[in-house]
């Protein structure tokens, strides 16, 4: 995958709304979202809570129920059938269940609650492959399961047993298994390490790098643990308050992060390679998406503010490799090409 490769999936201009009983009340939750995904590559979306991650993968997936409306913008997928591409957020109910699975599919980060306590796993994996293959036999279906089970590490007698009697490991990697069913180009994930421990966040993570190599197929990796992602991801985008501050290569995120925020991010956990030293947090809590500061919605919480931070939202900037919404951080650029521009006329 490069970079000018035509993208899987094109998001732009985005917004997403939580409608409340009048216009006074409603919350707009993701706000002029542009993000684009490539064949084969991890995209990593991290940020705290309530800063509209899970949001926007569900309006992605089309999957929001009300008071949640995607008021504005696209999620164009391109695709064998589409090659000039579809916008799921116009798409019917009949298309979706066609892109559903077989173009798309989602791990959510509870297991529990995903699937169906009263079923066997393999009859829960038999309504997911008959949607898309109504010619499949019973026995198709048991081998395919069983196939699928054990590309993430689950014994094929486990189809047999019902959501409880596995392991909250186990939940969480026959979700994958059930991502992965039908094949889709594109697999997002919702936090599907937060409900485990470490030791299984680790198998769980090796499974899903391992099958994305072999298979190839893209994924959205959401999560508020930036480190993590940095080990993963090929592209990271930073959110706050609703909006993307900053996007970039994972290695540019990690040595030299532009945003305030995402430095915060950056430096609230520790290297295993670095000296001993006291760690501070990001200062302050998330702003209430109903009454956001003027200007850049993270100006009460850094400490690197200047004057146009209150009067005017940033948005986001081309920077050396990455792209930051930052006033402060465009000035500086705006000042180097204007010494180098100098410098060269000399």
């Amino acid at each position: 995958m490069t970079a000018a490769s035509a993208p899987l999936l094109s998001v732009r201009d985005l917004d997403v709304m939580y409608l409340g009983l009048t216009d006074e009340q409603n919350v707009k939750a993701c706000s002029d979202i542009d993000l684009e995904i490539h064949r084969g590559e991890i995209l990593g979306i991290a940020g705290e809570s309530a800063s509209g991650k899970s949001t926007l993968l569900t309006a992605i997936t089309r999957l929001q129920n009300p008071p949640a409306v995607t008021p504005k913008g696209e999620v164009v997928l391109y695709d064998d059938r589409h090659p000039e591409g579809i916008d799921l957020v116009q798409a019917d109910e009949r298309q979706l269940r066609a892109f559903r699975w077989s173009d798309i599919s989602i791990v959510m980060q509870s297991a529990m609650a995903c699937l169906n306590p009263v079923t066997r796993l393999v009859t829960q994996f038999a309504d997911t492959l008959r949607a898309h293959q109504p010619r499949i036999s019973r026995a198709e279906i048991r081998e395919r399961t069983a196939e699928l089970l054990e590309m993430v590490g689950i014994a094929p007698g486990a189809m047999d047993k019902f959501a409880h009697e596995l392991s909250g490991g186990m939940r969480q990697r026959a979700l994958i298994a059930l991502a992965l069913a039908c094949n889709p180009d594109l697999i997002v994930m919702d936090e599907p390490t937060t409900a485990v421990d470490v030791v299984m966040q680790r198998q769980i993570l090796t499974h899903i790098l391992r099958l994305q190599k072999e298979f190839g197929f893209a994924v959205i990796f959401v999560t508020h643990d930036l480190s993590l992602l940095l080990e993963m991801a090929d592209r990271i985008a930073i959110m706050y308050a609703g909006r993307i501050v900053e996007i970039g290569p994972a290695r540019t995120i990690a040595d030299d992060p532009q945003h305030p925020y995402t430095q915060g991010l950056r430096n609230s956990f520790p290297s295993l390679r670095e000296p001993r030293r006291v760690r501070h947090g990001i200062p302050g809590s998330p702003p209430d998406l109903r009454m956001l500061p003027s200007g850049c919605a993270f100006r009460p919480r850094c400490s690197e503010a200047i004057e146009r931070c209150a009067a005017e939202r940033p948005e986001l900037n081309d920077l050396a490799v990455s792209r930051a919404a930052c006033h402060v951080r465009a000035e500086e650029r705006a000042r180097d090409e204007e010494l180098s521009t100098t410098g060269a006329q000399r």
